[in-house]
């Protein structure tokens, strides 16, 4: 029986496991001597399928009916190295009983630890050549996705890299002549400006919107265009670059489309009518895949500086609906147009920015019924929460400082499992909360109807967004809001600030967004930025967080952990109006049948919020090791070489990025045995899967065996659920037997 390398019990940092007892069964690279093992075990006629435990011998111990060798004693995972798990007290090899790959329960404990985020790239300049230098202005909310530029090496295991488009301007023309940019989100360095002819210009002040619209797998762009209509590009594989492909126009007459010039609201992409492409909806207007005018008879609603299209199955009846504060219109399969919605009596009410989510059920209302979803409506300095007929069932509730107030998120802010909403305004970012309308008011509650508020400056536009993630996994999401001078991360459940970083902007409808902008699974804040309009009066120093110093600048900056502690999320937002279900993590858009309402997905029901990846509750890696053996390359007297090679697995919840650091010593690290080489891993660890990986050893022994002691995640990069389990053997290296 092999000998496990045994490092110690204790779980280091603030990962652990839940439980080691079940496994899942992925169907990917096991251990593979486990593999044969278990398969000779199943043809052993000395073994009959009903009595198997019965048949195991000493040093044997039987794992769901199967005789396995036991590869040391343990506690936790964190006692077994070589690529095998803890079950019952023994090691057992990973793939033993077959298909046992992972660790299903691999999570991470929250940790409550300093907020520490550090600035990992920025762009701010053009790059040389560029015939639009001056257009660095950023006042729009950046979407995030992945093109697929290259070709993934390993298409089991694809790594992603993630790009980042944002409209562009120059001086202080965000109306109009905007400049389409693609950037690289690892680096911040350009990949393209788009729209370089004049004719293609976009609105700068609108945000982009990503997805895949000619189904080929990969995200078109589209973007209101400068003097009215949209247009859309494609990446075109030949020429290596996106290209326009259309503008949108009336295909029956020919005629150009005005829609909407220089309005803030951006376009939403969905499939509305359960064929698989998706449509395009810019104010009420509707427009398909190619760029014709569906249906234009609702027009641009009017409020602010453009209504942000917000849709979805608000009733789980398969029509999908256009939501505002006041109006309702259902899209008509049969006609191809939006129709006003049945039973929706609130045309009284006051119009503002919405957002949708399941509130609760409301006896006596349109939200009895349960997953029935609610309208969350901010107007006029208040917030509000209504049924789908109209029905006011929370609020409207006031805060002095909100102003007009902006585009609402919904999340879960307290970790009580329950959805609170939040808005920014001209002076305060507020959190409303069901819980605080209640006699008497909770100790908790500021005010009537509100959690907390903290003061904020936006008095150029009043109606900034914002967005949420849970950075910690603990349950409860953190606010992230950037106003004129400060992008700042609260606190969900008591708005203390935990970040604040200087940020400057004249402020148009644009948030801060959170996403996996670099594939290495975990999350980045992605933020626009300008100077145009000056310093705006901000404070020298943030009077909610003393920390942070004001300064200018232009462009979009990306912050991450110091550590990259924060937890994984997905790598795509593709749209202002942004919901989880709303978009695949490639950028393709679900068919209607086939688009879940956020509210009734277990752990979502939220909006403009991102979420993990995988959307397990704190997912982690488990990275292990397995020796595979060495190769004699030479042993010519003074040029012994020996290839060294191991397996590196995931054996978590998790992906891990390409990149993974592997290192081979000769004898115990721990002990100042010194580094033979090293080598990385080339491409993305999905769970349950594994990567060979080699280095060459120069000067290898050429007559005592030595014994290589190979370390995975070597670096220590990677913070997984068991961080001690990371070591594999390779026995007795040497030429001798060459020579």
């Amino acid at each position: 029986m092999e000998k496990a390398l045994i490092v110690g019990s204790v779980v280091i940092g603030m990962w652990a496991c839940v439980s080691d007892a079940g496994f899942g069964r992925s169907g990917t690279d096991g251990d593979s001597d486990a593999d044969a093992d278990s398969d000779a075990d199943a043809d052993d006629p000395r073994i009959p399928p009903a009595e198997a435990c019965d048949a195991c011998v000493a040093g044997e111990v039987c794992v769901e009916g199967t005789c396995a060798a036991s590869r040391g004693d343990c506690a936790t995972a964190d006692d077994c190295q070589s690529d095998s798990w803890c079950f019952e007290g023994s090691c057992i090899s990973y793939g033993t009983p077959p298909g046992h790959d992972t660790n299903p329960d691999c999570a991470r404990i929250p940790d409550p630890g300093p907020f520490a985020p550090a600035l990992q790239c920025a762009w701010s300049e053009a790059p040389a050549g560029d015939p639009t230098p001056t257009h660095v202005q950023v006042m729009s909310t950046p979407v995030v996705v992945d093109f697929h530029f290259d070709p993934a090496q390993d298409p089991d295991n694809p790594e992603i890299h993630p790009s980042i488009v944002f409209n562009t301007f120059a001086s202080s023309a965000y109306g109009s002549n905007g400049v389409l940019r693609i950037v690289d989100g690892e680096t911040c360095e350009t990949i393209q400006s788009l729209n370089l002819d004049p004719a293609d210009r976009t609105v700068p002040a609108s945000s982009p919107s990503l997805g895949d619209l000619d189904l080929d797998g990969r995200p078109e762009i589209v973007s209101p265009a400068s003097g009215g209509g949209l247009v859309a590009f494609r990446w075109d594989e030949g020429a290596g670059q996106f290209v326009r492909i259309w503008h949108s126009r009336d295909c029956e007459t020919g005629a150009n489309d005005a829609t909407g010039p220089a309005q803030w609201s951006g376009v939403s992409i969905h499939d509305l009518d359960d064929d698989g492409v998706p449509e395009i909806v810019c104010g009420a207007v509707i427009y398909d895949a190619e760029g014709c005018i569906v249906d234009s008879a609702m027009g641009f609603r009017s409020y602010s500086v453009g209504q942000v299209p917000v849709l979805a199955d608000l009733e789980g009846d398969g029509e999908i609906d256009w939501v505002s504060g006041n109006e309702i219109l259902r899209f008509d399969v049969a006609t191809r147009s939006l129709v006003a919605k049945e039973g929706f009596a609130g045309a009284g009410l006051a119009n503002g920015f919405v957002a949708v989510a399941d509130f609760g059920e409301f006896p006596g209302t349109a939200s009895e019924a349960p997953g029935v979803a609610e309208i969350v409506v901010v107007s006029a300095g208040a917030a509000r929460i209504q049924t789908m007929a109209g029905e006011v069932v929370f609020g409207p509730f006031a805060r002095a400082g909100l102003a007009t107030g902006g585009p609402p998120t919904v999340a879960d802010f307290d970790g009580d499992g329950e959805p609170e909403l939040a808005s920014a305004g001209g002076d305060r970012y507020v959190v409303f909360d069901m819980e605080c309308d209640a006699d008497p008011l909770p100790d908790f509650c500021e005010a009537r109807g509100i959690r907390w508020s903290q003061p904020s400056q936006d008095h150029s536009s009043s109606v900034t967004g914002s967005s949420v993630f849970d950075f910690e996994g603990d349950g409860a999401a953190e606010a992230v809001y950037a106003d004129e001078c400060y992008v700042r991360v609260y606190d969900g459940a008591t708005g203390v600030v935990k970040f604040s970083q200087a940020r400057s902007s004249g402020t148009t409808y644009e948030n801060p967004i959170v996403v996996d902008v670099d594939g290495d699974f975990n999350s980045e804040i992605v933020t626009s930025t300008n100077d145009y309009a000056g310093t705006l009066n901000c404070a020298a120093r943030d009077p909610l967080f003393a920390d942070a110093a004001f300064a200018t600048s232009h462009g979009v900056r990306v912050y991450q952990d110091v550590e990259d502690r924060w937890v994984n999320s997905r790598p795509v937002w593709n749209q202002h109006a942004y919901a989880v279900t709303g978009v695949d993590p490639d950028g393709v858009i679900p068919a209607t049948s086939e688009w879940e309402s956020n509210w009734t997905v277990p752990g979502l029901n939220n909006f403009r919020q991102n979420v993990q990846g995988s959307l397990l509750p704190n997912p982690a890696p488990d990275l292990t090791g397995r020796g595979e053996g060495f190769e004699v390359t030479s042993c010519l007297e003074g040029d012994a070489r020996i290839m060294l090679s191991a397996d590196v697995c995931n054996r978590g919840t998790e992906p891990v990025a390409a990149g993974l650091s592997v290192r081979f010593h000769d004898g115990d690290p721990a002990l100042g045995a010194p580094e033979i080489c090293a080598a990385d891993s080339t491409g993305a660890l999905q769970p349950g899967s594994c990567e060979l990986v080699a280095c060459e050893w120069i000067g290898a022994p050429t007559t005592e065996g030595h014994d290589v002691t190979v370390t995975v995640d070597a670096d220590g990069e990677n913070v997984e659920c068991f961080e001690a389990n990371n070591l594999a053997a390779i026995a007795d290296v040497r030429c001798e037997t060459l020579l």
